[in-house]
């Protein structure tokens, strides 16, 4: 297991260069580590034995490797546990299949439970995607661009030349600017359709019923809401022919260890992807907030390059496009304050050497 899990180690490490946010690492750090957890713990037998233990007379082995596959199932008249039943269990004399649409809507069937660590996984692998495709958009540039200049001590690397070709970079780069902007923005995007992809991805796969799951765990007085989603006990029919030739229909009560952990796993993702799509739609909307709100960059570029003024800041804010902001304020992510400071500085005098005249009317907005 350890082995496996070493295997994960670059999600934990503490990356030097940051190309992206603190709600960007939750979708492609903590939930990936989550779910990667959650389904080693689901295939770990030492902890939590076999998966599924039947009640039979006979062929036992072979019984309970039919009902893992085909699915167990419960009664949901008798979910409360009222007059005697056992929730989830009753008399069921009929005939009933996985294939067979109930007439009174009563059964409900666990066919979901041996897929659940293959799910976990393969969520795991979404949430990474846009990460991925940001950083091979990204390509390392801003790793380039800051070598050697995030350190706390200013180092020799930070000279007059170093310092000019960065100012030339970040005024002629507009076009480049943009697009790495676009691109991350697209990237944002991506990861709330992801989180919510999700949401419905885990309500089709347990029947329906994880979209209200902690809420209706949280509300539900009469009906515990775990017991119909991850029962622990549920009945499985199986067929044996008889001396005639007849097919005799059997019960099989089975035991399913794993829900003990299925409902607290599922649980934690709930209510998880419901944070984790409120904290998602909040960044877009800030996003969206420093892209049409030009004084807003100000601000930003203010609190980011310290002890720079207000003129200063309003001045580059006005010629630089929503782009040009964008990679200016992740070098400052990325570098030394006082190297940073020093950046700006001489941006400010670069752009007021090039057109003195227009360095200050009020800020306005810029395209991205």
């Amino acid at each position: 297991m350890m082995d496996f899990l070493n295997s994960f180690k670059s999600l934990v490490k503490v990356e030097q260069i940051r190309t992206d946010n603190n709600v960007f690492r939750l979708h492609y750090k903590l939930t990936v580590i989550m779910l990667i957890v959650f389904s080693i713990l689901l295939t770990s037998k030492q902890y939590f034995g076999d998966p599924i233990e039947c009640q039979v007379s006979e062929n036992k082995a072979v019984v309970e490797a039919y009902c893992w596959i085909y699915g167990t199932y419960i009664n949901k008249d008798t979910l409360t546990g009222r007059g005697g039943d056992i929730p989830g269990l009753g008399n069921e004399h009929r005939r009933i299949s996985p294939w067979m649409k109930d007439p009174d809507d009563r059964i409900i069937w666990q066919k979901y439970y041996q897929w659940v660590c293959i799910v976990f996984c393969f969520q795991a692998l979404l949430f990474y995607l846009p990460r991925y495709l940001w950083k091979t958009w990204e390509g390392g540039r801003l790793r380039l661009l800051v070598s050697d200049l995030n350190t706390p001590l200013v180092t020799a690397t930070w000279n007059p030349t170093t310092k000019n070709q960065m100012i030339q970079y970040l005024l002629n780069g507009k076009y480049f600017h943009k697009l790495y902007a676009i691109r991350y923005i697209v990237c944002e995007i991506l990861n709330l359709v992801n989180v919510v992809l999700q949401i419905f991805l885990m309500d089709w796969f347990l029947g329906g019923q994880f979209s209200f799951y902690g809420f209706t765990t949280l509300t539900s007085p009469d009906v515990n809401p775990m017991n119909q989603v991850f029962p622990k006990l549920t009945k499985c029919q199986y067929y044996l022919y008889g001396p005639s030739g007849s097919v005799q229909n059997r019960d099989a009560l089975c035991v399913l260890p794993l829900n003990i952990l299925n409902e607290k796993l599922f649980i934690v993702l709930w209510f998880w992807l419901v944070f984790l799509s409120g904290v998602t739609v909040l960044s877009l909307i800030y996003r969206l907030c420093v892209i049409f709100v030009p004084k807003l960059r100000v601000y930003l570029l203010m609190a980011q390059a310290r002890f720079i003024g207000n003129k200063q800041a309003s001045s580059i804010i006005n010629r630089f496009s929503y782009g040009d902001f964008f990679v200016l304020y992740h070098v400052g992510k990325n570098v030394n304050p006082i190297v940073f400071r020093e950046l700006v500085l001489g941006i400010y005098d670069a752009l007021k050497a090039k057109n003195p005249y227009t360095m200050y009317p009020s800020v306005e907005a810029n395209s991205i």
